[in-house]
């Protein structure tokens, strides 16, 4: 980057930032969010850019960027509202969660004040927002995706047309409209998936979300991180995710961030399948993926924004991934180098702030 001394730039990671100051805090997303929150202004601060910020009055502000402070009374909108349009900013980089439209709309927000957005497009938010919406995308356009239907409308099994194609190693249901492994099940028999179903109308939450019904695909869980122009893609790292099922509900654990170097290139075919089906995917962007029994990678979702690995990201590159993303979305140019190295990313070193360097 060049004259970055003078470069201002508006970090808001939603749920420290006092995007939920109204509500109970959840400890866990909290922690994951503060903890990309500072990776980010500290890869920032080391390009010697100056940071803006806000926080909910209940947590800690960042040592690496100016703050202000959001009480329980305040409009967390207003008040970034008018950080905005006083602090005299050159560029925003928001970490918000996709589901209920969150990224979408502060994507809106920051685009009708005239500043340039650090990350995908708005319509390519929406277009991954939506788990549907983003598997017929890429399916249309000739990328492995996991098959689905939308849990409402099965009747019968024998209507999906790939009940019946090899072996089924049971089910899958997700929220549309989803985050992580937030709602999401496993069942193994045709019986415990009916129950399921006829037990929806009764759970008044449940009820009102859109599911997705899909095969379990066996297999391993990985993901990637992504860098990307208007025309180039680059995959930086390739992650092994900790994910296990647990009373038949999965659970995110942590990832071996760049631990699945040997799929790199297929990741990378796979991302550039991905960029031409979703065109916006602009900046930084994750995807999570099977690699099944036959050897393949088969897309699962798309994050539209930066993932977890990014915690660890300029430990193990010889570049700045802050900087490498900012080229790419300010300049239209990919100078990104790939992971040298992995670490691990537990449960317990996101708690305590530390990682197992290999």
């Amino acid at each position: 980057m060049q004259n970055t001394t003078r470069f201002k730039i508006w970090v808001c990671e939603y749920i420290s930032a006092g995007g939920l100051v109204a509500e109970a805090l959840p400890a866990s997303l909290l922690q994951e969010g503060l903890l990309m929150r500072d990776a980010l202004l500290a890869d920032l601060a080391a390009l010697g850019m100056d940071c803006i910020t806000s926080h909910d009055y209940r947590v800690m502000p960042p040592a690496m960027a100016q703050s202000v402070a959001i009480q329980a009374h305040e409009n967390a909108h207003s008040v970034w509202q008018q950080q905005l349009a006083e602090q005299d900013i050159d560029a925003c980089w928001v970490i918000a969660p996709e589901t209920q439209g969150i990224l979408q709309a502060l994507c809106h927000l920051v685009q009708d004040m005239g500043i340039p957005w650090v990350g995908c497009t708005a319509q390519a938010i929406a277009d991954t927002t939506s788990k549907a919406c983003m598997a017929e995308l890429c399916h249309q356009a000739g990328v492995p995706v996991v098959p689905h239907v939308m849990l409402a409308e099965l009747t019968t099994f024998e209507s999906l047309s790939w009940y019946a194609q090899g072996q089924l190693h049971g089910w899958v249901v997700k929220p549309d409209d989803g985050a992580g492994c937030t709602a999401t099940y496993y069942f193994k028999k045709d019986s415990e998936l009916i129950e399921f179903k006829n037990n929806l109308i009764n759970n008044s939450l449940l009820s009102q979300t859109q599911f997705l019904l899909q095969p379990y695909v066996p297999g391993i869980a990985l993901s990637m991180s992504v860098v990307a122009t208007a025309n180039e893609v680059k995959v930086i790292a390739a992650h092994r995710q900790q994910v296990e099922i647990v009373n038949g509900e999965f659970t995110f654990n942590g990832a071996g961030v760049n631990e699945a170097t040997d799929q790199i290139l297929a990741m990378q075919r796979l991302a550039e399948q991905v960029h031409r089906a979703i065109p916006g995917l602009i900046g930084y962007w994750g995807a999570d993926m099977i690699l099944n029994a036959a050897g393949a990678l088969v897309l699962v979702e798309i994050n539209p924004r930066l993932t977890t690995p990014y915690i660890g990201l300029s430990r193990i590159m010889n570049s700045n991934p802050a900087g490498v993303i900012l080229q790419a979305v300010l300049n239209n140019q990919l100078q990104a180098d790939v992971a040298s190295s992995s670490l691990r990313l537990t449960l317990n070193t996101l708690q305590e702030g530390g990682y197992d360097q290999v």
